[in-house]
């Protein structure tokens, strides 16, 4: 198979060398030649930098040089300048000797390198064709390939211009382009509709300044500048900020900064992305602050349970004793009416026994209903609520307990206290718990105080518990309202009493100060607005 190949391509060659031989230039030709401008032009190898010159001068690359290319010799009929200059009609040979009988030549360029070649060429050349050797015509064809290659890039370049701004047009998020310095070089058609600005009062202005409304770059943790961090590493970066609108308001967008790099790595430009999340955002806090309050009312009532059976073991024997009394005087009364007629002092005797049954009973009702409606979960209801009312429910639920511990009452109430907005029961359970903790710190009995006033200037109700008990140690006093904080055995709760106070004040926009004395005991204030009817 080889042999035969190498045969048909010796037979072709020879028959193109023959063919070629038969076809130079006419008379006619020769004439149109002579009558046109520059010089006419032959190439001794047909390779890659003749086929470069070739389509140069085809596309009129070269605007102030009239040449023309008359030959093309190369040993190898399958160059590539070789067969482009058959494509054109130049005349082709595979053997240079044949040049010299071309007429009218005027320059030969040898590019192939051989010294021989040169030799024998500048020997046997026309008389009027000049020579450039395998140097200087190597200069000329890598010019001629630069050039080339400088066209084919700026095509190139055109092209990639052309679809960056085609892409840039399109996105529908809004988009700046930014230099290095934060200037904006562009900025798309929805980004100029989210500022409500023109082009010429966008392009040339910082970012910054645009959309911030400041003379500063981002620098704050709460407003964290995306495109700083994408200068400083060379990568994508985001951060979440709030920037105003046409009509002044508020919106949170998403910004996502990518980097544009040269050949060096280098970031050279910055786009910048905007995505409006405002609409998310706010149901997403409207969900998590559903669940907020969904999850408080839960730690209310398991709380309120805790402070439940803290409280029926001292109501139990608060209860006891006048059911006691009442069961032994109705016995001695059913004795005394079994014996005989009951006579006027007996009677006004039981009138008092009657008296004293009811009013005892009645008490024993109250605890008990007060028992009850603090155990019942009920859903929340904001309402207008007396703070002197709860604290005094309050001190009826724990007043045995109290004695019990050998703890005195003072109340110093303001009887003018206006009302406040918000749940009867959350507050009920807030400053239950915070008594609960003031008798805890005094086992061995104590002095609680209780205080209520209205300060005008800030239009809050203020509450103040006080107590004579161990206090509260220094480093401590950041961190008693976190959850699960306690100084208590396991035994003695989980530590969320004042998390849930922490919590439901919290909820009603309100605020719990505490300071304490180690040793001296602790005061708790609370405040509550007036009359807020909106949460």
């Amino acid at each position: 198979m080889t042999k035969v190949r190498r045969s048909k391509s010796k037979a072709r060659q020879s028959t193109k060398t023959t063919a070629k031989k038969h076809s130079l230039p006419s008379k006619s030709r020769k004439a149109k030649n002579k009558s046109r401008e520059g010089p006419n032009i032959a190439i001794i190898g047909g390779g890659t930098r003749c086929q470069h010159l070739l389509e140069m001068l085809a596309h009129d690359r070269f605007k102030h040089l009239k040449a023309k290319i008359v030959a093309v010799a190369d040993i190898d009929p399958e160059a590539p300048g070789f067969l482009l200059a058959e494509e054109q009609g130049i005349y082709t040979t595979t053997d240079y000797r044949n040049l010299p009988d071309l007429k009218n030549l005027d320059l030969i360029i040898e590019l192939t390198g051989k010294e021989e070649l040169l030799i024998d060429l500048i020997r046997n050349k026309p008389p009027q064709a000049q020579v450039l050797d395998y140097t200087i015509s190597r200069l000329i064809s890598d010019m001629v390939s630069f050039k080339g290659e400088y066209k084919a890039r700026e095509r190139d370049l055109d092209f990639s211009q052309s679809m960056i701004s085609t892409l840039f047009s399109g996105i529908r998020e809004p988009l700046f382009l930014l230099r290095q310095d934060f200037r904006i070089l562009d900025a798309n058609e929805p980004m100029l509709n989210l500022l409500g600005l023109p082009k010429e009062e966008v392009v040339g202005r910082t970012c910054h300044e645009v959309s911030h409304r400041s003379l500063e770059p981002c620098n704050s943790r709460a407003c964290h500048c995306p495109m700083k961090e994408t200068l400083k590493t060379g990568l994508s970066a985001h951060a979440i900020h709030e920037h105003f609108d046409r009509e002044n308001k508020p919106r949170y967008l998403e910004v996502i900064t990518y980097p544009l790099k040269n050949t060096y790595g280098q970031v050279n430009m910055v786009f910048e992305f905007y995505r409006d999340i405002t609409d998310d955002l706010e149901s997403r806090l409207e969900r998590k602050a559903r669940q907020v309050k969904k999850d408080l009312a839960r730690l209310v009532h398991e709380d309120k349970m805790i402070a439940l059976g803290k409280l029926v073991a001292s109501s139990v024997h608060e209860i006891n004793n006048p059911i006691a009394g009442i069961h032994t005087l109705a016995k001695l009364m059913l004795r005394t009416l079994d014996e005989d007629q009951l006579e006027a002092e007996e009677l006004e005797e039981f009138r008092r026994y009657l008296k004293l049954i009811a009013d005892e009973s009645s008490r024993c009702g109250q605890i008990v209903s007060n028992l009850l409606s603090f155990s019942r979960q009920k859903e929340i209801e904001r309402r207008p609520v007396d703070i002197n009312h709860i604290i005094r429910s309050v001190i009826l639920l724990c007043q045995h307990r109290m004695q019990l511990q050998n703890i005195v009452i003072q109340e110093d109430f303001d009887p003018k206290l206006p009302k406040i907005t918000g749940d009867y029961n959350q507050i009920q359970q807030c400053i239950m718990n915070v008594i609960f903790n003031a008798m805890e710190a005094m086992p061995d009995g104590g002095k609680l105080t209780l205080n209520t006033s209205f300060k005008r200037k800030n239009r809050m109700v203020h509450i103040d518990i006080t107590d004579t008990g161990c206090g509260i140690p220094e480093e401590n006093l950041s961190i008693i309202f976190e959850p699960f904080f306690s100084t208590k055995e396991e035994s003695q709760g989980v530590g969320l009493g004042l998390s849930v106070v922490y919590g439901i004040i919290r909820e009603h926009h309100g605020n719990i100060y505490v300071h304490s004395e180690l040793g001296k005991g602790s005061t708790f204030t609370i405040r509550f607005p007036q009359g807020q009817k909106d949460f």
